[in-house]
């Protein structure tokens, strides 16, 4: 008894260290023994050290390298006030013969969905370099093409202990439609929630309590589209009265989706465009509103935490970074500047086409 004991209390030491171990030390250590790799690669672990890593997060960033228009991956710690790279960067597959820029949705439980441009979508757990490229849909048009895809979101359903991605696609005209993709089934299949039409706008997604949201319209109206993950159900949530671009022309306004001090925030900025009503701007300012939901869902908590500017040459605000500073593509190149009181942009020698970042918390998660 007393071996068995020691066996089993030397069992639970190696767990705990193992547990406190990156992602990269212990994918190396599944070749230590066949013990160490079915305890690494158990659901109970994997669960137990996404908990533990909580604090071990990395900003990924995607891009498309001008040097060879291939899209790759760096990463790089959020500590690190010169983002330089924490690890070697990964290309990622050519999932389209074109090679077109890859748009990065998540991340969820450190894994993230990447959308070609022909309508092939993609799981990624960048820390383990690992990919899978989920079936085609069978909701296909009478000619055999896949309609169009508007969005894709990708989120964790705790009561059934699986990954959904949902997909949003046009199936006739102004007629969207809504189909789930579930990880442990391989499988799409239909959702019977009600859409309301909607215009989807090309705006940073986001994961938060539970639900996926979506910057949706029409023009004349917009507001927040939410899909609650588990019970599979579409909510509108409007904008803040007095928002940034109530009096601007639609398509000179871009948006954006954060988490601020764990709030839903909405980021609100100018493209350069002319504001209608206002002498405050002109085509060469830009200025940028963040909202925050102080109490999520309900509409009336919306509070205006900052307004700033002005800027030029900022094409799409991507991040919050340690909730002191915002991370920008500005022409072509990751920029951060602080968000109070400081307009100066700082540049960082990470420069491509169509930049998109998440920040993400390191994982095991498996993809199959």
């Amino acid at each position: 008894m007393e071996g068995a004991s020691e066996i089993n209390l030397n069992e639970e030491i190696v767990m705990e260290i193992l547990l406190r171990l990156p992602v990269k030390s212990l994918i190396k250590f599944n070749c230590v023994c066949r013990g160490w790799r079915d305890l690494i690669n158990s659901r109970r672990f994997i669960n137990m050290h996404l908990c533990l890593a909580q604090s071990t997060e990395y900003i990924i960033v995607k891009r498309l390298r001008d040097e060879d228009n291939k899209n790759v991956l760096s990463f790089h710690s959020p500590a690190d006030e010169s983002l330089l790279a924490a690890a070697p960067e990964l290309e990622l597959p050519e999932l389209d013969e074109a090679n077109w820029p890859l748009q990065l949705i998540g991340p969820c439980n450190g894994i993230v969905c990447l959308r070609d441009f022909h309508e092939g979508i993609h799981l990624c757990n960048p820390m383990m370099r690992k990919f899978r490229t989920l079936p085609q849909s069978s909701f296909g048009s009478p000619g055999g093409f896949l309609r169009q895809t508007h969005v894709v979101g990708l989120g964790f359903d705790s009561t059934i202990d699986d990954y959904k991605v949902v997909r949003i696609f046009e199936s006739s005209l102004y007629d969207f439609r809504a189909e789930i993709y579930n990880l442990s089934t391989d499988s799409w299949r239909q959702v019977d929630a009600i859409l309301p039409p909607v215009i989807l706008r090309d705006c940073f997604d986001l994961l938060f309590n539970g639900f996926f949201h979506w910057s949706a319209g029409p023009k004349s109206s917009p507001h927040i589209l939410s899909f609650d993950t588990g019970a599979e159900v579409f909510k509108e949530i409007k904008y803040p009265n007095g928002w940034l671009g109530e009096q601007a022309e639609p398509e000179s306004v871009g948006h954006s989706l954060v988490v601020l001090d764990d709030s839903m925030a909405l980021i609100l900025f100018s493209r350069g465009g002319k504001l209608l009503n206002s002498e405050l701007y002109d085509n060469s300012e830009q200025y940028i509103e963040i909202w925050a939901m102080m109490e999520y869902g309900v509409e009336e908590s919306w509070v205006k935490k900052f307004f700033l500017g002005p800027f030029s040459g900022i094409q799409c605000v991507l991040s919050f970074w340690n909730n002191d500073k915002l991370l920008a593509d500005c022409c072509k190149q990751l920029v951060s500047f602080g968000i109070q009181n400081d307009s100066k942009l700082k540049k960082y020698d990470i420069k491509g086409f169509y930049l998109q970042l998440v920040i993400l918390k390191e994982s095991l998660v498996s993809l199959y």
